[in-house]
């Protein structure tokens, strides 16, 4: 007699196996470095600000150069959310960096994005086509030429050198200075020489803190329109170094 259990079975006796389900590895893997990912976002990283920075609304930060930034999130990868004196806050992952010493204190890479943004043609094309805008200059530059005769003016950022032709044209100032950072001062050269006015209007390629004049101004003229021009301090700089005591600042916006 055989033991219960040792011969062999019968159909009803046996126990089907279900197949294993297919194992998606892919999919696996896909939720192994998102969990990575998410792993490296919840740890908190200490970085140095490499320029200051002031808050446009309440979701962010403000902070100096070279204050300790942890930032505990990138968001994305312009925006990361931070840590500083115990408040929290978003901040702009481009003025971060890990060691300050690696930037140079007069680092430039934040005037080179603005003035290459101005160094096209096709913007300053758009910005002439621009009727009213361009008319208006016009009509400011006729209403007050008899206060810029025999004057000597700064066009502070002149782009295509509108302003600084206005002037020579119809004012007949004693000299005009056409300052502008971009590459587009390039082109405003020829533009005063093809017209006819390189003996009143000089062009320099620089920006307005570290260019050198020969004189002082009379008149301090620029288009600013929704800036003022503090976006990189040109006007407080110009005023301070520039016009005479009885100099003027003419600010022109349509």
């Amino acid at each position: 007699m055989e033991a219960p259990g040792e011969g062999p079975c019968s159909e009803s006796q046996v126990i089907p196996v279900l197949e294993e389900d297919p194992v998606d590895y892919g999919c696996e893997m896909q939720l192994l470095q998102d969990g990575a990912q998410l792993q490296l976002q919840l740890q908190p990283e200490e970085f140095v600000a490499i320029a200051d920075y002031t808050a446009t609304d309440e979701t962010q930060l403000s902070f100096l150069r070279g204050e300790k930034i942890l930032i505990l999130r990138q968001t994305t990868a312009d925006w990361w959310w931070g840590e500083r004196a115990g408040c929290c806050g978003y901040i702009p992952a481009n003025h971060l960096g890990k060691q300050l010493e690696e930037y140079d204190p007069e680092d430039t890479w934040q005037d080179e994005e603005y003035f290459d943004s101005y160094g096209t043609l096709k913007l300053h094309l758009e910005m002439l086509a621009d009727q009213p805008r361009t008319t208006k200059y016009h009509s400011v530059i006729l209403q007050n030429k008899e206060s810029l005769k025999d004057k000597v003016i700064l066009d502070v950022g002149c782009g295509t050198g509108i302003i600084s032709l206005f002037c020579a044209h119809h004012a007949r100032p004693k000299a005009v200075y056409a300052v502008e950072a971009s590459d587009m001062a390039q082109h405003t050269s020829q533009l005063v020489l093809q017209n006819g006015f390189a003996d009143t209007i000089t062009v320099f390629q620089q920006k307005v803190e570290d260019v050198v004049l020969p004189e002082k101004v009379d008149v301090l003229v620029s288009e600013w329109m929704g800036t003022c021009l503090l976006r990189v301090e040109q006007t407080p700089s110009s005023r301070l170094c520039f016009p005479g005591p009885a100099g003027i600042v003419s600010g022109l916006s349509s």
